[in-house]
């Protein structure tokens, strides 16, 4: 009996799994690109035939591509790996292929992103107008560049959880305990810049979904900055604040943000 609900409930997966096509949009025009750009060639290989994948890499990934990639793929996740700001998702031209304007074309679909605080108010907006999930972070997105493999395998996990048919409340919580094991390994390691970088990505990721509660600014003194100069300042400020409190006479090669 339980071999058998086994058996259904991985055959509902993968025949609903099937079915299910992406947009896969990654430029590649600076140095963070560059990371961001070999992370989702590696989220394609990870995919393998699991799911179809429509490319709008580098020179096809701006808006008049995206529009119509999504306009006629509405079963179509979106996938964007790339620069983000509050309310937009950056193309290639360093114009947003996704904003406020054309929020609607990810009404009844999920999108999944790597990228900085579009999670706050563009990921917000899409759910409310019908976006089935948004995946993104509500800070800015940073990383080392002797830990990108451990950044890799943060930033990717959560599709390949979703994958395997996790709901995202679960790949929500499966995720953030990944990081967390990821952190601590790091510490271990005396990599400290890079697992304070992982742990201010792992709190500021979100999910817009059923069942997950919407993210919420705790501290008092955060708040007033947010309010004064708006959630980029934060969080840069708190990048700073760190790095200065653990090394405070050294500067950090290829310490990026998205």
């Amino acid at each position: 009996m339980v071999c058998r609900k086994r058996f259904k409930a991985l055959y509902r997966v993968v025949t609903s799994w099937k079915k299910l096509k992406s947009a896969l949009c990654a430029p590649k025009f600076d140095e963070a690109t560059e990371y961001s750009y070999r992370w989702a060639e590696r989220l394609r290989e990870q995919i393998g035939n699991r799911m179809e994948i429509i490319l709008l890499l580098i020179s096809d990934a701006v808006r008049d591509k995206v529009e119509k990639a999504l306009k006629d793929n509405p079963d179509a996740m979106l996938i964007h790996y790339n620069h983000g700001e509050e309310d937009a998702l950056i193309g290639q031209d360093t114009r947003p292929v996704v904003d406020l304007g054309n929020v609607n074309l990810l009404r009844a679909r999920e999108s999944y992103n790597m990228n900085c605080l579009s999670a706050r108010t563009l990921g917000k907006a899409a759910y409310q107008n019908g976006c089935l999930a948004y995946w993104g972070y509500t800070e800015v997105v940073s990383f080392t560049s002797d830990a990108e493999e451990n950044f890799c395998e943060a930033f990717n996990c959560g599709l390949l959880l979703r994958l395997e048919g996790k709901s995202w409340k679960e790949c929500l919580e499966l995720t953030k305990a990944k990081m967390t094991e990821i952190i601590d390994d790091l510490v271990k390691r005396g990599n400290t810049l890079a697992a304070m970088s992982l742990r201010e990505d792992r709190d500021s990721l979100h999910c817009w979904g059923k069942d997950i509660e919407e993210p919420r600014e705790e501290c008092p003194v955060s708040r007033f900055t947010v309010f004064l100069f708006g959630y980029k300042t934060l969080s840069k400020l708190r990048k700073i604040r760190n790095f200065l409190a653990k090394h405070p006479q050294k500067i950090p090669v290829g310490y990026c943000f998205f």
